[in-house]
This record gives structure tokens, C-alpha cells and sequence, in this order.
């Protein structure tokens, strides 16, 4: 009972934060984010991350991956990720546009890649060696595709844009994310408990 209590007072919490900001998110969504591999899911979550953030690690290793598979694969709920890397981490650009790169070359090899940045994150943030990480995620083929596009001046311009629609936004801080859903678009700083979200996510797809 004492569980089921606090989970309500965080999702009241949570509605209450929504509400207050849903004029604050005006700016339309471009239709070539990647995240999950389909669109026209009843609500779309777009999610602003550094992938050298402790807190956009938590929320992605805990939340989000859970929510893909519990709401992604009937297509109840989309994720869309954006590319949001904060100057105050040293190597955050340079992983964001190995993801930006990684998109690319796929869905499934974005979030291969995608998976291995955050769970060493620890490793590639202290060394530098994220072209380390990507070489052991992908196939062979693949990793040389990837360096290929890592050298088209595009991928710089792509994060341009990301990091531009953020700044529009008003992002500061990672992980924003944003829930659109009954013509209504919501903003959410820091990163939620799966508790939380999956309970706010069954009261917007009742």
C-alpha cells in the first residue's frame, strides 16, 4: 500500500510538472529523429540526451528501454531521441555524432550503439576511446560504414540542427524530454522512474 502511495504522489507530481509547461513547447518535431523505428504511435516521447550525462544514462538504461519494449512493440508509445550534448562534458559531442552516424546505418544499429555509450559510459568518458565502443558494438561491416559517415561533413550540420531545436525549446539541461499526446505537448526536466512514466503512460492511453 505504502508503495502504490508514493507512486500516485509522484505521477500527481508528475501531471502537475506537465501541466504547468505545455505552453512552453511549441516548436514542431521533425519527422527524421530516430528512437523507436515507428511512427504514429498515440503518444511520442522525444527525449534530449548527452551521452556522457550520468542522469541521461539512468533514465535510458532504466526508463526508456523498458518503456520501448512494454509500449513500443504494439505501438502504443514512440521515443524519439535527440542529440543534445552539453559543453561541460569533454567527449559528449564526439558521441553524439558517432549516434548521429549510427542512425544511419539503422534502427537496430542505433540502438546497439546507442546501448554500448551508456552502459560504458564510464569507460569512454574517462578515456576518450569511444571509437573503441562502436567497433566492439557493431558488426565489422557495419563499424566501417559508420566511419565513413562520421566523415561527411553532414553529420556536424545534423547535430547543428538538434542542438538548435533544443536551444528553441528551451532545453538546458539533460535529460528534457517532451510527451505528446491528445493534441498536447509536455515538458519534463530530469529523468523519471519506469514507476512513474509507465503509470502516467496508462492514464494518457486509456
Amino acid at each position: 500500500m505504502k508503495t502504490r502511495a508514493v507512486i500516485s504522489a509522484l505521477c500527481l507530481l508528475l501531471m502537475a510538472a506537465v501541466g504547468q509547461a505545455q505552453a512552453q513547447s511549441t516548436v514542431g518535431w521533425s519527422p527524421d529523429r530516430f528512437g523507436s523505428s515507428r511512427a504514429g504511435a498515440r503518444v511520442r516521447i522525444d527525449v534530449f540526451s548527452d551521452y556522457e550525462c550520468p542522469a541521461c544514462r539512468t533514465f535510458y538504461l532504466q526508463t526508456v528501454r523498458n518503456v520501448l519494449e512494454t509500449y513500443g512493440r504494439d505501438n502504443r508509445v514512440e521515443i524519439v531521441y535527440h542529440d543534445f550534448p552539453l559543453q561541460m562534458h569533454r567527449y559528449a559531442r564526439e558521441a553524439a555524432r558517432y549516434a548521429l552516424a549510427g542512425r544511419r546505418l539503422g534502427a537496430d544499429q542505433w540502438k546497439a550503439l546507442t546501448d554500448a555509450l551508456y552502459f560504458r559510459q564510464a569507460e569512454w568518458s574517462s578515456t576518450g576511446r569511444i571509437d573503441m565502443v562502436a567497433s566492439e558494438a557493431l558488426s565489422p561491416r557495419d563499424y566501417s560504414r559508420l566511419r565513413e559517415f562520421l566523415n561527411d561533413p553532414s553529420i556536424d550540420e545534423a547535430l547543428e540542427k538538434e542542438l538548435a531545436l533544443g536551444r528553441a525549446l528551451q532545453v538546458n539541461s539533460t535529460p528534457t524530454f517532451f510527451i505528446a499526446a491528445n493534441g498536447l505537448s509536455q515538458r519534463i526536466v530530469g529523468g523519471v522512474p519506469l514507476t512513474v512514466l509507465g503509470s502516467y503512460l496508462n492514464r494518457l492511453l486509456k
